[in-house]
């Protein structure tokens, strides 16, 4: 199984039409995917909602890590629509993790590019563990 970037099923629409030109990004709490390089440049991963692979993606640069209160306006503009401001990307994240976060909170940054989608291939179970 590829490496995934996962959404929580609201984003499920979204992520279906999001074009193959722009740059997106996904917010993950923490360091651990930081520390670890989980994604690399130019890896092909899938992108999942509530798990079920949509479509794929290929990374874009390193991996970045920062404070919310960092993240620049090009970081919110490559973001899910609802979650382009500080206000929405805690709250999101306190939810997500159940965890209290702040603006000082570290998040680690993945950038990508989408791949088209292939319907057949929408939402295929493929996790053995799911």
């Amino acid at each position: 199984m590829a490496k995934a970037i996962n959404w929580p099923l609201a984003f499920r629409e979204e992520v279906i039409t999001e074009d193959c030109e722009n740059l997106y990004s996904a917010f993950r709490l923490g360091s651990l995917y930081y520390e670890n390089r989980y994604w690399v440049p130019d890896e092909v991963v899938d992108i999942r909602v509530n798990h079920k692979k949509i479509r794929k993606a290929q990374v874009v640069g390193d991996l970045r890590q920062c404070a919310i209160s960092e993240l620049s306006p090009e970081d919110f503009r490559q973001q899910k629509t609802t979650l382009r401001t500080r206000e929405a990307l805690i709250r999101f994240l306190a939810e997500t993790y159940n965890q209290p976060v702040d603006e000082q909170t570290p998040v680690t940054i993945v950038t990508y590019r989408n791949q088209p989608v292939i319907p057949e291939e929408i939402e295929q179970q493929d996790d053995p563990h799911m």
